[in-house]
């Protein structure tokens, strides 16, 4: 919750809804808990909060104002309503720690029922709903093996620190209450997934984290974290030189029973081991490009990664994996993965980040209940909010531009050519997507064949240069396309892995493949999405390709779009050349 917060609503088992707050709050990241997210959810569920059954936290933020805090209240009275001001937000926003908080209680030696307001909780409506906490890891682990459809799997979570029950592995399907639980944070989790069990194999503690390292690096190298990892990955293709490998192998490594992550780094400078490994990044990489920086740091979490998989895949003989976790936004690492020898196939779960814990933490009160919950697969993301075309066309009269809408036979051919044409097409339609990646409703569509496109179009988008697109590929086409494609076909729905391009089709799709021979590609299939399949199928028959640049809806440091607002926005200011909008064709042009 302190980082991407979201929130869903489940339905016997089963996601009805989900979104990120942040495409609500417009605040990338958005920390805190997610109350706009909350009652989006409930709307499109169709139900009040008065009918909620559980309300279902996974660890980290929750707001403060549920707690009586006994020595707080006179401590934190004025840093708390000097922080209301200063953000200008509501007394919920204004969060607290959950790992602090219950260190608070012990040292009170109080019970978390006791300190817990819940008649706070009452009083916002939630009459019926009993507030349970899940444990964040295995939260991040049910949704990786839920989703995955696996009903063998190693189940690996793995991100920066999260609030975790120690060594509760049999008890972690209960709803355990926080008043005796004993927290400890961790960064990684390895588990097996067999005959309907999850059973924790071994866990990393924050020491070793991966997700550390990774941040560390992001702003070693002037980025933000936990917002510009993906950037270090983009420049990783270009960093050939291994000078750097040993020294960031002092910072993360995997040890030597292979287990777990572990630093070898002694406290030379500060007390405080993640403050020594800042100091040490910094102070090894001057004087080395910031390309070699980050070839050098994605080297080395993939060696750890990639070992660790494969040391369990062969002492258990389990072939499939399916992960979740901050950490496994990394597309390139997750292609190792699936490119291992010993695995046949990976899942990594579409909300990889902490935006992904809502949907796991929606399930946990129907496992806890006795709920079978068969692994089943996703069919798709499309779990935001959508737009009729009533009421598109009363947003379009206000707005003055001119726009027609398009015949339903017509609309395909239409954008298709259009994009044919040159023309940067941006496309809302339908349920927006859950997750990080746009996947044909909150979309940008271009030409694949321009190599220049890369510095053009992310400059009008105001993004860094050196970040990739990706293609938007016909579902019955990937095999001929990439290599290895089958062992990762099911995540390719969802844009979260690499996969390297066969040679004859790269200078086909200039624009979509990276420095180093690699595309990060949506398999669009009709029964997934016809609307969009239909696009890229008339795309084809008018080019020959049956891939279609795509990128989200979003300019650099926003959420991708949520309104239909936003999207005309976007027009107006020149980010794209036309907007289609459910079945409308807009132009930025003002009607007389």
């Amino acid at each position: 919750m302190e980082h991407d917060a979201s929130a869903a609503v489940a339905r016997d088992g089963e996601l009805v809804a989900a979104i990120s707050e942040e495409r609500l709050s417009r605040r990338k990241g958005q920390w805190g808990f997610p109350w706009r997210a909350i009652e989006a959810c409930l709307k499109l569920a169709g139900i009040g909060r008065e009918q909620v059954d559980y309300f279902s936290v996974a660890l980290n933020k929750i707001p403060a104002h549920y707690f009586r805090r006994p020595t707080w209240a006179r401590e934190t009275r004025e840093a708390f309503y000097r922080a209301k001001r200063d953000l200008q937000c509501r007394p919920q926003e204004i969060t607290l720690s959950v790992n602090d908080f219950v260190d608070e209680v012990r040292r009170h030696k109080r019970l978390l029922v006791d300190l817990f307001r819940e008649e706070v909780f009452r009083k916002e409506g939630f009459k019926n709903a009993k507030l349970v906490f899940t444990d964040h890891h295995h939260t991040h682990a049910i949704t990786a093996w839920h989703y995955s459809g696996f009903d063998e799997a190693l189940v690996l979570t793995i991100d920066c620190v999260g609030a975790s029950f120690v060594n509760d592995y049999e008890k972690l399907h209960d709803l355990v209450s926080l008043q005796h639980a004993h927290l400890v944070p961790l960064s990684h989790t390895i588990s097996r997934a067999q005959d309907g069990r999850l059973v924790r194999e071994s866990q990393s503690d924050l020491s070793g984290s991966p997700g550390n390292f990774y941040g560390i690096i992001t702003q070693s190298l002037g980025f933000v974290s936990p917002r510009h990892e993906g950037k270090v990955t983009g420049l990783a293709a270009w960093g050939k030189d291994t000078t750097l490998d040993a020294p960031f192998q002092q910072v993360l490594q995997l040890s030597p029973s292979k287990a777990y992550f572990q630093t070898v780094l002694t406290s030379r400078v500060s007390p405080n081991l993640s403050e020594e490994k800042h100091h040490f990044i910094k102070s090894v990489i001057k004087g080395h490009t910031r390309e070699n920086v980050a070839g050098a740091a994605q080297r080395t979490l993939e060696k750890a990664v990639v070992e660790h998989v494969r040391d369990f895949a062969k002492r258990t003989g389990i072939r499939k994996v399916a992960c979740a976790g901050g950490v496994f936004g990394n597309v390139k690492l997750n292609q190792h993965i699936m490119e291992l020898p010993e695995v046949d196939e990976v899942f990594v779960f579409p909300a990889m980040s902490d935006a992904g814990l809502a949907a796991g933490a929606a399930l946990m009160p129907a496992i806890t209940a006795g709920v079978a919950l068969k692994p089943s697969r996703l069919q798709n993301v499309y779990f935001g909010p959508g737009y009729t075309n009533h009421e598109i066309k009363r947003i379009l009269d206000k707005s003055k531009l001119k726009y027609r809408q398009l015949l339903p036979e017509e609309r395909a051919q239409q954008v298709a050519r259009l994009v044919a044409d040159g023309k940067i097409v941006g496309l809302f339609q339908g349920r927006m997507e859950y997750g990080p990646r746009a996947l044909g409703n909150r979309t940008i569509l271009a030409n694949p064949t321009d190599p220049q496109i890369n510095d053009w179009l992310n400059k009008r988008l105001a993004r860094s240069e050196f970040m990739p697109f990706a293609p938007s590929v016909l579902a019955e086409a990937c095999p001929d396309i990439f290599e290895q494609f089958a062992k990762g076909s099911y995540s390719a729905k969802f844009m979260t892995i690499t996969y390297t391009v066969k040679e004859k089709w790269r200078p086909r799709m200039a624009a979509v493949v990276h420095v180093d021979g690699t595309a990060r590609p949506q398999a669009v299939s009709r029964e997934d999405n016809p609307r969009y399949y239909d696009i890229i199928k008339e795309y084809e028959k008018i080019t020959g390709l049956p891939v279609i640049l795509n990128t989200s809806f979003n300019v650099h440091e926003e959420p991708i779009i949520c309104k239909p607002e936003e999207a005309l926005r976007a027009l107006v200011e020149g980010r794209v050349d036309l907007l289609v909008i459910e079945d409308f064709l807009v132009t930025p042009e003002k009607n007389a």
